[in-house]
C-alpha cells in the first residue's frame, strides 16, 4: 500500500532531491529588469506622472506624492483639506488614476487622502472639545462625493471609493447619489458655470439628523461640488464638519494646517 507523501512506496528520506541554489541580489534584479522589458513589448507602460518608459510610477514621481496637506475654505467657511497640489506630475498621476484606468495607483495616492482625513478629524475633535454637549464628539461619518452616472459608466469604478478602501475604510450604502438633473462633467467650465451646473445635482438618501459628516472628494477646483454636497447633506439634518480631498488646484491651495 502506498502511503501519502511517499514516492512509489519508498520513504521520502531515500528520495534524492536536487539542491536549490539561491540567486544573488544582482541576478534577481537582472531577472526583474528582463521581465519588465519583455512585458513592455507586449503591454507598453509609462510613468503616470512624467511619462518615463517601462515603469508605472517612477521613484521621483512617487516622492512627489508624499502628502503635503493644505487647507482651503469654502465660501461658507467649511474647512477643506487637500493632501496634494493638483499640478505637474501629481496632476498626471491623479488623471491616470481617475480617467486612465490605472486603478493600482490608489495605493500610491491613498496616503495623501488619509493625511487630509486626519486633519479633518483633528478639526472635528477640537470643535467637539469646545462644545458643551459631549455627544458631539461621537464618531464621524465619512461620505464620498459620488461621480456622475456617465463618469461611473466610463470608468467602471469610483476612484474615491478605491482610495478609501486602500485606507481600510469600507463604503457601505450610498449616502449621496446623483439626481436626474446632474450636470455631468466639469471640464472646460469656469467657476460660475460649474457652480450653476452643480445646483440640485446631488441627493441624500437617508435621514442624518445630528450626524457629524466628513465629505471626501478627489480634486477640489472651484468648490462647487463640495458646496452642493453640503447642501444635500444639511437638507437631511447632517452637520458637515469638513472635507478631505486627494488634491486641490494651485489657485485653491491655501495654508498648511
Amino acid at each position: 500500500m502506498l502511503l501519502a507523501g511517499h514516492a512509489g512506496g519508498v520513504p521520502p528520506s531515500s528520495v534524492s532531491r536536487p539542491r536549490r541554489r539561491r540567486l544573488s541580489g544582482a541576478w534577481r534584479g537582472a531577472l526583474r529588469q528582463a521581465a519588465r522589458e519583455a512585458l513592455s513589448v507586449v503591454s507598453p507602460v509609462s510613468c503616470a506622472g512624467c511619462r518615463s518608459p517601462d515603469v508605472a510610477l517612477c521613484g521621483d514621481c512617487r516622492r512627489r506624492l508624499v502628502p503635503e496637506v493644505t487647507r482651503v475654505d469654502l465660501p461658507d467657511g467649511l474647512p477643506v483639506f487637500a493632501g496634494l497640489v493638483y499640478a505637474f506630475e501629481v496632476r498626471g498621476v491623479v488623471l491616470a488614476f481617475k480617467n486612465g484606468g490605472r486603478v493600482r495607483l490608489a495605493e500610491a495616492l491613498a496616503p495623501a487622502l488619509g493625511a487630509a482625513l486626519e486633519c479633518c478629524a483633528r478639526i472635528a475633535e477640537a470643535e467637539a472639545g469646545a462644545c458643551a454637549d459631549a455627544r458631539s464628539g461621537l464618531s464621524l461619518l465619512v461620505v464620498p462625493v459620488p461621480p456622475s452616472r456617465r463618469g461611473r459608466r466610463r470608468r467602471g469604478c469610483d476612484p474615491v471609493e478605491l482610495a478609501l478602501r486602500r485606507l481600510g475604510l469600507v463604503v457601505g450604502g450610498r449616502v449621496l447619489v446623483p439626481t436626474a438633473s446632474a450636470g455631468g462633467g466639469q471640464k472646460g467650465r469656469d467657476r460660475q458655470q460649474r457652480l450653476r451646473a452643480r445646483e440640485g445635482s446631488l441627493r441624500c438618501t437617508r435621514d442624518l439628523s445630528g450626524s457629524r459628516v466628513v465629505l471626501v472628494d478627489d480634486v477640489v477646483t472651484t468648490g462647487g461640488t463640495l458646496t452642493e454636497a453640503c447642501r444635500a447633506l444639511r437638507a437631511r439634518g447632517a452637520v458637515v464638519v469638513g472635507a478631505a480631498c486627494l488634491a486641490s488646484t494651485p489657485s485653491w491651495s491655501g495654508s498648511t494646517p
